[in-house]
């Protein structure tokens, strides 16, 4: 009998956009000053706030990188309190507080670490503070160990052609020939998109966890591909990683020579794609029936907004966009995603299989939760979608599917038996059974009940393992779901009003925070892991 209950947000160290409203609006970014600000009490409970909030989930609440989310990462959230950290523009190997604020304001992609761009500089200024004492070292940065970047040489072809001759030289052994984080050191130990295991021979952290050398054609950088920051990667290394320092292996010519030609391999706008960006969703208010059909003419004409999602447990092969259209006619709201999956997986009957499959997190609060499923003090909403679940509307699947052969006894709860005829497990279909003898379809399990109505369920959380499906009798979520040409479209749809007291209320001209998150079967991605979107803004046309 199916039984799992999968948490759709059981998300990693993803932040809570908390400067997203009308009135809590933020300047254009060339009139926000980040200069960095005096050091007070202030400003350190306020980071001691943030941190609690949005951190600690996933880099503990000492910030050892031990919270509750943080065995669903990989890479694994930073240990604060053995102060080494990964982007650093010193050649002592020890970040700078502008390093610290640069990562916080950019993330880290490549892994769950999201940019905190929403935050004030404010903010991000007193989280600093606040991860700086964490790290249990006071003594400032020696500004002599500061990498001083020299004048950047012109980039061109024959500077470019000499910094390819570099990379053969010094890099091509682990990030490949065309920078593909395929080298031969890879190769030999690695298996494909898989991290380097230790047992192979593989390249390991200083934690001992397996890495591989980064795919520099795919626009994820740790920090970004601008000169200043490979400049900083090359001489400094990546402290705690098999990356290593490159200072005085290269005159300053042709470092800029290598940094020219890394620079080559990232195709335009690669990396601003894969950048995760809250996005607004404006739903268009229309006067007649909503298209339920995803492929409906109405949805093709709509204009898409990219949101670009991240595995939370990292690999290449990925999810990496979603494209989101929304609609409502005052009475109900249609939301339509769409990502490209080259397989279709819509099978949950044995324990080897793994759903295709998306959701959609709500929050109506202005300054929304943790969005790991919200926290203890705010509810979120859930709509989550599967391919299995699409399939069962049509015709329920259960073991006697999978294994229509199979030697079974009868049970006595197989209701439309009549003793002493033949028995065929293939006849014993789930729904002939008594419920009451069926646990998860005798509690109300929506994930047991044979007679699904619905490939979508709704459901709450307040934290991290709080999911909670709503009663049947109070599920109003509806979905259909396209998969064709190796790309998936989904419309889930609901009404606005509420149908109790605590439920999710929606009306026109109300502006909501929505996030996403996509598993994919044939990455076996289940519960926790999957790929998933920052905060973004909804807007109901009035």
């Amino acid at each position: 009998m199916k039984s799992r209950n999968p948490e759709p947000f059981l998300i990693g160290s993803l932040i809570a956009v908390s400067c997203l409203t009308p009135a809590c609006t933020m300047p254009p970014p060339d009139k926000v000053s980040t200069a960095k600000p005096p050091a007070t009490p202030q400003l350190f409970d306020t980071g001691q706030r943030l941190y609690t909030k949005q951190c600690a989930v996933c880099h503990g609440v000492t910030g050892a990188g031990d919270g509750p989310a943080a065995y669903l990462l990989y890479p694994k959230p930073r240990d604060f309190t053995q102060n080494e950290f990964r982007l650093v523009s010193t050649t002592t190997m020890q970040a700078t507080d502008d390093d610290l604020f640069l990562t916080i304001t950019r993330g880290m992609p490549g892994s769950a670490m999201p940019p905190w761009e929403t935050l004030t500089p404010q903010q991000r200024w007193a989280l600093v503070y606040y991860v700086r004492r964490l790290t249990g070292v006071s003594e400032p940065i020696d500004p002599a160990s500061i990498i001083q970047v020299p004048q950047e040489t012109p980039k061109t072809a024959e500077g470019i052609a000499r910094g390819r001759e570099i990379f053969a030289q010094a890099c091509a052994s682990c990030h490949g020939p065309q920078g593909r984080g395929d080298g031969f050191q890879v190769s030999q130990a690695c298996a494909p998109d898989q991290p380097c295991a230790p047992s192979s021979g593989g390249m390991v952290d200083n934690l001992g966890y397996p890495v591989r050398p980064r795919d520099l054609t795919a626009g994820i950088f740790k920090g970004s591909s601008e000169s200043r920051d490979l400049y900083d990667r090359i001489v400094a290394g990546l402290p705690g990683s098999p990356m290593p320092s490159y200072a005085g292996a290269y005159t300053d010519e042709q470092l800029w020579d290598l940094i020219h030609y890394v620079q080559s391999l990232v195709p335009p706008g690669v990396e601003e794609r894969v950048r995760l960006r809250a996005q607004t969703i404006r739903a268009r208010r229309i006067g007649d029936d909503l298209p339920l059909d995803p492929s409906a003419p109405a949805w093709q004409a709509a204009t898409p907004v990219e949101v670009a999602v991240t595995p939370l447990w990292w690999r290449d092969q990925r999810v990496a966009r979603l494209e989101v259209k929304a609609m409502h006619n005052r009475k109900t709201l249609a939301i339509h995603l769409a990502w490209d999956d080259p397989t279709l997986d819509d099978d949950l009957t044995t324990p080897q299989a793994f759903s295709d499959g998306v959701a959609v997190q709500i929050s109506a609060d202005a300054d929304p939760p943790f969005f790991g499923m919200g926290d203890d003090q705010q509810t979120v909403s859930i709509w989550h979608w599967k391919a299995a679940w699409q399939a069962d509307v049509t015709a329920w699947r259960d073991i006697e599917t999978t294994y229509p052969h199979t030697a079974v006894d009868w049970y006595p709860a197989q209701r439309d038996y009549r003793h002493g005829d033949s028995f065929e497990v293939s006849q014993s279909k789930t729904s002939s059974q008594d419920p009451q003898l069926m646990s998860g379809w005798g509690v109300d399990n929506p994930l047991s009940d044979p007679n699904r109505r619905s490939a979508a369920e709704e459901a709450t959380a307040k934290g991290l393992g709080t999911l909670t499906s709503r009663p049947p009798a109070m599920q109003r979520i509806q979905a259909t779901g396209l998969w064709q040409d190796g790309r998936w479209q989904v419309v889930l749809h609901r009404p606005l009003a509420p149908n109790e007291e605590d439920d999710l209320r929606l009306r026109p001209g109300q502006e909501v925070r929505v996030a996403f998150a996509i598993w994919d079967g044939h990455a076996e991605d289940r519960n926790g892991q999957k790929s998933v979107s920052i905060w973004n803004s909804l807007e109901l046309e009035r």
